[in-house]
């Protein structure tokens, strides 16, 4: 950690553990995401793991587990529930669970991903071809960098991101943390989930390794960052089958009453998004 890097890590703010709802034609949408929901389920006994964990067998299930290090996954159908991963120090950007090489069918279930050693490098969660279901992230820079296609994230909490005045890794100035940040692919869900304490974006889409497609983000309560989704085409054009419909968006951005930035080439499909506490309607910046 640099010495000049000032830590203010952001907590939830009062009320985002129980978004309000929003009624639709006699239907409740709401994110119920919330520390009472995600995580390792009460009474469950852990174990503790000293060290990293390098899954290399198809099929692993991890349960009950305690785990200080890291997560690597190399292999198929690996399966991690009912457990806290808390890593370790590290000297290079790196996540909680890496999963780079896009290993098919890696689910986490009820668990937390919470560092012992925060840090400008530390990560939740790396990769693509995984599913994160009612699973606690909190108190690292991305909670989720989504590497390539084929993410869902169902019920799940994204808070409290770390956040440095002097990164580091971005050469001195404030870190550019982001509950979620898309580089590419397609088939990415986010639904039913809590998002806060962002200080870049709830969700940034950046295009920065190839094409982003068939993203949706429905069900949600969404706060923070500069503004809350921000979409970003670079070099590779459109971004197509973007859908943002039923979320609650807090008011908590940089750029006020700015829930969703993005290109005007880019069409997202909205509807029934709307700002609380006054669940006014929620409408696309240009930017």
């Amino acid at each position: 950690m640099a010495v000049a890097a000032t830590l203010a890590v952001l907590l939830p703010l009062a009320g985002l553990a129980a978004p309000a709802q929003a009624v639709t034609g006699g239907m409740v949408r709401t994110a119920t995401a919330s520390a009472g929901t995600t995580g390792v389920p009460t009474g469950t006994t852990l174990k503790v793991h000293n060290g990293d964990l390098n899954i290399t067998k198809a099929g692993t299930v991890i349960s009950g587990l305690d785990i200080r290090g890291l997560v690597k996954i190399n292999a198929i159908n690996v399966t991690i529930k009912n457990s806290i991963i808390r890593g370790r120090s590290v000297s290079a950007p790196a996540a909680l669970v890496n999963n780079l090489g896009g290993r098919s069918g890696l689910k986490i279930i009820d668990s937390e991903l919470y560092p012992s050693k925060p840090s400008p490098d530390i990560n939740g969660i790396y990769g693509y071809n995984f599913t994160l279901t009612r699973v606690d992230i909190h108190g690292v820079i991305d909670g989720v960098h989504v590497t390539g296609s084929n993410v869902t994230i169902a019920n799940s909490w994204l808070h409290g991101n770390l956040h440095y005045t002097s990164d580091p890794n971005q050469g001195g100035k404030p870190s550019h943390d982001d509950s979620i940040q898309i580089q590419k692919g397609s088939n990415i869900k986010v639904y039913g989930s809590t998002l806060s304490g962002s200080h870049n974006a709830g969700v940034q889409i950046t295009q920065d390794t190839g094409d982003v497609s068939s993203f949706s983000f429905t069900g949600n309560f969404a706060d923070g960052g500069a503004c809350t989704i921000n979409v970003a085409q670079k070099s590779y054009g459109p971004i197509y089958g973007a859908v943002v419909t039923d979320n609650k968006f807090g008011r908590n951005t940089k750029v006020a009453n700015c829930a969703i930035i993005s290109p005007s080439t880019t069409k997202i499909s909205t509807a029934r998004n709307y700002y609380t506490p006054d669940s006014k309607t929620v409408t696309v910046h240009a930017g």
